[in-house]
């Protein structure tokens, strides 16, 4: 009320001077001597702006208060990462590889004219992997292929006709178990269905024992490992044929070979290229190689060679983990059966020994 007389107040002193003379000295004179209701006014408008800068004063720790409480709060919570996929339980392994002979890793000289190409297909399949004392467990199936572009007589002997390019496909099964962080256990079923020279199936079981040193040894690790194995019907080898060509006998049964190897590697990190020097001996039992010749000896061969593997890293990802390797392998025959036994295979005579030189595409799923 008090505010609103002090504007009415101001306003006709405006409007009484607008189009009238005014004696400047009585308003002059009015104006030193306020009234009481201008002084009420003063009063009034000055109590006004007290109770507005209490407010304000009042207020402003409330808003610092809700500033610092909104700092205060803490930030949102992130949604947690995404859960990683599940591994791949499921591989596939192809090497094609090319060589200027057919030499088995028992010593038989099967080819050495023409282009020889073999091609390994395996699937693996990891059933478990865990950090206990069995660390993995993978079932492993394939087939392997042997094709040489002069051909090999059908029936025997060798040399006659008909021929044919495909000398011989395996089927292979078994499983692997690694255990104990660094050993490995390899149990694989293989028959040798042969394409060539009459000769029948033979079937076999390896067990091999290996083991992982790179943890002890580093660049030079040895990567040894122990084969045990075993015919289980037929022959692996040309012992028979002298003992049914010269004498008319069945000759040597199935039998069986203890293998110790190593296969130290170095690596020029720079190009990944790997290099690795395998080498290995043949211990047979008796009728393994046969006696048509002589005794058996202690040692049936022996096997040194390198290879070279590099990346190809040109490969797109997602086709595969592609590699290029070649290298050479020599056999020494030491058993003089086996040296002997030559003479029903591509050689047509006694041997003491074959290198053989190989390269290859190796492509992993």
């Amino acid at each position: 009320m008090a505010l609103a007389k002090a504007c009415a107040v101001t306003c006709n002193l405006g409007t009484s001077t607008k189009g009238n003379r005014v004696n400047r000295p009585a308003i002059e004179s009015s104006a030193l001597k306020p009234t009481s209701d201008c002084s009420s006014a003063s009063t009034t408008r000055r109590a006004s702006t007290a109770l507005y800068a209490a407010a304000v004063a009042a207020m402003l720790p409330l808003s610092l208060f809700c500033a610092r409480a909104q700092d205060a709060e803490p930030p949102p919570v992130p949604k947690p990462p995404p859960e990683p996929p599940a591994p791949q339980r499921f591989h596939a392994l192809s090497n094609f590889e090319f060589s200027n002979a057919y030499l088995t890793p028992r010593g038989m000289i099967v080819t050495e004219e023409g282009l020889t190409f073999q091609w390994l297909l395996l699937g693996l399949l990891n059933i478990y992997k865990g950090d206990g004392f069995v660390n993995d467990f993978t079932l492993v199936g394939g087939m392997w292929n042997d094709f040489n572009t002069q051909g090999v007589s059908v029936n025997p002997p060798f040399g006659s006709s008909p021929k044919t390019s495909w000398v011989e496909i395996d089927p292979i099964g078994g499983v692997s178990v690694g255990f104990a962080k660094n050993f490995r256990l390899d149990l694989t079923y293989t028959a040798f269905n042969m394409e060539i020279l009459g000769i029948p199936t033979s079937q076999h079981l390896e067990t091999k024992l290996s083991f992982d040193d790179s943890s002890y040894l580093k660049a030079f690790a040895l990567h040894p490992y122990m084969i045990y194995w075993q015919e289980l019907s037929g022959k692996a080898t040309a012992a028979r044929v002298p003992y049914q060509v010269f004498l008319g006998e069945d000759g040597p049964p199935s039998s069986f070979y203890f293998e110790f190897g190593v296969t130290p590697s170095y690596t020029v990190k720079k190009i990944d290229l790997k290099f690795e020097a395998p080498l290995r001996m043949i211990m047979a039992g008796e009728d393994f190689y046969g006696e048509y010749y002589d005794d058996s000896s202690t040692v049936g061969l022996y096997e040194v060679g390198l290879r070279a593997t590099i990346p190809l890293k040109f490969v797109p990802p997602g086709y595969g983990n592609w590699s290029f390797h070649a290298g050479f392998r020599y056999q020494g025959f030491v058993d003089e059966n086996l040296q002997g036994m030559q003479q029903f295979n591509a050689p047509g005579k006694a041997e003491d020994g074959f290198t053989q030189y190989y390269c290859g595409l190796n492509v992993f799923f």
